[in-house]
């Protein structure tokens, strides 16, 4: 069993030795002095030859020893947002007896998705039988998935000439969301719900909260809603209408079909997206019922409608994967006629000319929101945290991982 678990162990790990700039510098000067000294037969050139040679060889040696047996487990949030930064957490374990850890950077070696800024992080001595945590910073720079793959532990020590570096491969996956801004006060204006505060009186047949009328019985109509002392006196069935205090309801949609034949298509597809974002937190934050719609998306969305806790993250992580590129003009699914009657629906399209409503039930309410408006730059606003994250992380690539 304890073969098959370092076997194991074995297989996630794989190391190599890399020349640093000065390792090169320093091999170059060890090649001209092994020419001098052939040529001249030099004591003491062939002296300081094994001077070099042995410097060389040290420096491997010592810095196997000191990442050997080295235990690195990452930790970090299943869920970001685009643009701001997320706490990347390296548990170092140094489980030798007497040799310490010195100089260790961590940082990640392959990776799928966008990052404007690539985690890493140092730890300066990690001594015997210890553990400490490394914390880094990750920023993405679009939204979907962001999968980290493999964590590139490295060490120079002592003398800086040769890289020994080592690759612990631990799959995790982030989800992206994408940028979250604040509405303007214009745009939720313009919605009719949102104009309002409070809970809003729907007329459901399904109520059961308060009297309302009575009408005539139809049939399909429960047996227990029947007023029987009006119908004894009048002799016709009559039924009690009740009615139900429900929250306000909103549904967005984001219709962004259009963008083949949009110049610019895809990125206006990742504004209208944000701006579907921010209208989401927003309902949610107001206690509000959400729900959302992607006609044409190849994926199945949840047509789910509330306002619970987890409805944001449900939501918000369907638009991160949402792949623009995939949706094509096609028959919306019949799983939209579910959507409820009684919400107010925030349709984001690309252009005004585009505009359909095949999506909606007839008779409701709907505020229909073009990405080509004039105003349409105006209508969402980011906070300034994420110009100073960007400002103080920035822009890097990752280091090479090739041996």
């Amino acid at each position: 069993m304890g073969k098959m678990a370092k076997r194991a162990s074995t297989d996630n790990r794989r190391s190599y030795y890399e020349l640093t700039f000065t390792g090169f510098v320093f091999t170059g000067v060890a090649a001209f002095v092994l020419i001098a000294a052939v040529n001249s037969q030099t004591n003491i050139l062939f002296w300081a030859l094994g001077v070099v040679t042995g410097a060389l060889i040290l420096a491997a040696v010592i810095g196997n020893l000191l990442l050997k047996q080295i235990i690195i487990r990452r930790s970090v949030a299943d869920h970001g947002v685009v643009g701001d930064s997320i706490d990347v957490h390296y548990r170092i374990t140094n489980p030798k007896h007497l040799l310490p850890g010195c100089a260790i950077r961590i940082t990640e070696a392959r990776f799928l998705g966008s990052l404007q800024v690539v985690p890493d992080g140092y730890c300066l001595h990690l001594g015997p039988r210890q553990s400490t945590l490394v914390m880094a910073h990750l920023i993405p720079s679009k939204r979907g998935i962001v999968e980290l793959r493999e964590q590139r532990v490295c060490s120079s020590f002592p003398l800086g000439f040769i890289t020994r570096a080592l690759h612990v491969l631990q799959v995790q996956r982030i989800v992206v969301y994408p940028r979250i801004g604040f509405l303007g006060r214009q745009l939720v204006a313009r919605s009719r719900t949102f104009s309002s505060t409070g809970s809003v009186t729907n007329l459901r047949h399904d109520g059961a909260d308060e009297f309302f009328s009575l009408r005539e019985y139809i049939p399909g109509d429960a047996i227990r809603s029947i007023h029987w002392k009006r119908s004894a006196r009048t002799g016709q069935l009559v039924v009690r209408n009740m009615i139900s205090d429900s929250p306000p309801t909103i549904v967005v949609v984001v219709d962004v079909r259009a963008w083949g034949t949009t110049h610019n298509g895809l990125d206006i597809a990742e504004s209208a997206i944000e701006l579907a974002a921010a209208w989401i937190c927003r309902g949610l934050l107001d206690h509000f019922s959400v729900g959302l719609q992607v006609p044409g998306s190849a994926k199945n969305i949840p047509t789910m409608i509330n306002s619970s806790r987890s409805q944001r993250q449900v939501l918000l992580e369907s638009l991160a994967r949402l792949d623009v590129s995939a949706i094509r003009p096609q028959t919306v699914s019949p799983n939209y006629e579910k959507q409820s009657k009684y919400a107010e629906y925030i349709i984001i399209n690309l252009r005004a000319e585009d505009a359909k409503f095949d999506m909606i039930p007839p008779g409701c309410a709907y505020t229909m929101l073009s990405m080509d408006d004039p105003h349409s730059a105006e209508w969402l606003s980011f906070p300034d945290n994420r110009s100073k994250v960007a400002a103080e992380h920035p822009a890097s690539t990752p280091a090479a991982t090739t041996p």
